[in-house]
């Protein structure tokens, strides 16, 4: 019961979270020509339009709802905000909600939480840009560290996680090096960095997930290719963005190793 009311509340928190979210996926991949050299822009800040920098209304800031009824498009400026707003929105909730009922009460929800977050952010942008900005990236490996080694005292066993995860984050990190040096065309540097990050979490899971874990990032990338073969969306030379399938195939298994 607990679990399932852990499960709502962290649902209704992804559904805010997500609402941001879409503004940090238009914002942080832009970039602006600075003294001659471009740099990424930040997020706007919360409450307000990505596009016009308005501060918005309470109204205006009501996942999902907000949006519909205002036609997908900004109050202020008219702007149209991308149609996969709504999906960003409903599939942060719906994976917060998943990891509310795996974890329960625990005080390792809110570092997997955050992890859930960034996933959906970087997925939209790498699909859309074919890059992980490390603006989201790296800061993300500080955040887990110190969220998970936050959680350990509090958690049955927890010292025996971190030994694990640490492993987990050098291991995948020198695997996808590898891979990088030996097959650039497959594997971005955006990639790397953020394998590592991905072995973090799922050695704290356990040796087991860490491992069916990355296996599970190639196994959807190649299905989907497979699919997309076949259907005529991509060519034999098409670039595909493997960020996502990395991001699903660890969240998959985060999820599944704590449900029955």
């Amino acid at each position: 019961m607990i679990s399932w009311v852990t499960a709502a509340v962290a649902g209704a928190v992804g559904l805010l979270v997500g609402d941001y979210l879409t503004v940090v996926i238009e914002r942080v991949p832009e970039a602006t020509t600075v003294t001659g050299s471009a740099r990424e822009l930040g997020p706007a800040p919360a409450g307000r339009c990505s596009r016009c920098g308005t501060r918005l209304r309470v109204t205006d800031l009501v996942p999902l709802a907000s949006g519909a009824l205002a036609g997908g498009r900004c109050r202020y400026c008219g702007e149209r905000y991308g149609r996969w707003h709504p999906a960003a929105e409903a599939l942060t909730a719906v994976t917060f909600a998943l990891i509310g009922l795996r974890f329960g009460a625990s005080p390792v929800l809110p570092a997997y939480c955050y992890l859930a977050a960034v996933a959906v952010a970087l997925a939209f942008i790498d699909v859309a840009r074919q890059r992980l900005p490390d603006f989201l990236t790296l800061p993300s490996y500080l955040v887990a560290i110190v969220a998970l080694g936050a959680a350990a005292p509090f958690v049955a066993d927890g010292g025996r996680h971190l030994l694990p995860a640490a492993i987990g984050l050098g291991g995948a990190l020198a695997f996808y090096l590898t891979l990088a040096l030996v097959y650039p065309a497959g594997i971005g540097w955006g990639d790397v960095k953020l394998s590592g990050l991905l072995g973090l979490y799922l050695g704290w899971i356990g040796v087991g997930a860490l491992v069916i874990g990355l296996a599970a990032g190639f196994v959807l990338a190649a299905g989907a290719a497979v699919v997309m073969l076949a259907t005529g969306q991509a060519t034999r030379k098409s670039q595909i963005a493997f960020g996502p399938f990395m991001l699903a195939g660890a969240l998959v298994v985060i999820i599944a190793t704590g449900l029955s």
